[in-house]
């Protein structure tokens, strides 16, 4: 089924869900840039919550705006809001995902709410669960952890982020290109990654905000395993 595969792929990158990098940085990379951005990880891991705000782009595909309140201080937990915005796929999108469409993270796996049309061809289950990849940067601390280890990671300047004075830091990792912003306290307060036709932003404000999650019935709930075989 293609449109369950691009309404999870919505969820996913809107959730920050990002191939991991190496720990350690390269020969090449600005040791300034290595340990504020370090200071800022451990910044970041210790805040355990933020507000979040996501927008999403695949090129004429498919474009997605998100927002909720995650928490990562014991696993990852938190429900995300997420509208579609554009793209040739938006109608599918929307069809089967609804718009909004939700998404709820537990530690064990995150949750997609499906539409009743999706529900009707899965036994009237409309929830779809996945697991959390195993080479998956599951909060902003693992994404800055990641960025440590570019061998190109540099310092770009200062810029003003909604208001805020923030230090720019680039770097690629896992194929990607990512930008950072981190302001005064640092804390993270924005992140871009880019790869082909794909961009995500994401701003991350109201550090140490509450975040819940309520794990749906089971009797409405399917694996996304079982879904991709029915496609």
């Amino acid at each position: 089924m293609t449109y369950v595969r691009q309404v999870l792929g919505v969820t996913a990158m809107c959730a920050l869900l990002v191939a991991c990098g190496g720990p350690t940085a390269g020969p090449t990379a600005d040791p300034g840039a290595v340990d504020e951005l370090r200071a800022a990880q451990k910044k970041v891991a210790a805040a355990g919550s933020a507000r979040v705000e996501a927008t999403m782009d695949t090129g004429d595909r498919l474009a997605s705006r998100s927002a909720g309140t995650l928490s990562w201080s014991d696993g990852v937990e938190g429900t995300l809001t997420v509208r579609v915005t554009g793209g040739e796929l938006a109608a599918d999108t929307v069809k089967f995902g609804g718009d909004p469409s939700q998404t709820r993270f537990l530690r064990d796996a995150y949750y997609t709410r499906m539409t009743d049309a999706f529900a009707a061809l899965q036994g009237g289950r409309h929830w779809i669960r996945r697991p959390y990849d195993a080479d998956s940067d599951l909060t902003p601390a693992d994404s800055l952890t990641a960025l440590v280890a570019a061998r190109d990671l540099r310092r770009v300047g200062e810029e003003t982020v909604r208001g805020t004075r923030a230090r720019h830091y680039r770097g690629n990792s896992g194929g990607q290109r990512i930008d950072v912003w981190i302001d005064a306290r640092h804390l993270l307060v924005r992140r871009t990654q880019r790869a082909g036709d794909f961009t995500s932003t994401v701003h991350y404000r109201d550090y140490g905000s509450a975040a819940a999650a309520e794990r749906p019935p089971l009797h409405d709930t399917v694996d996304f395993k079982d879904v991709a075989q029915d496609g």
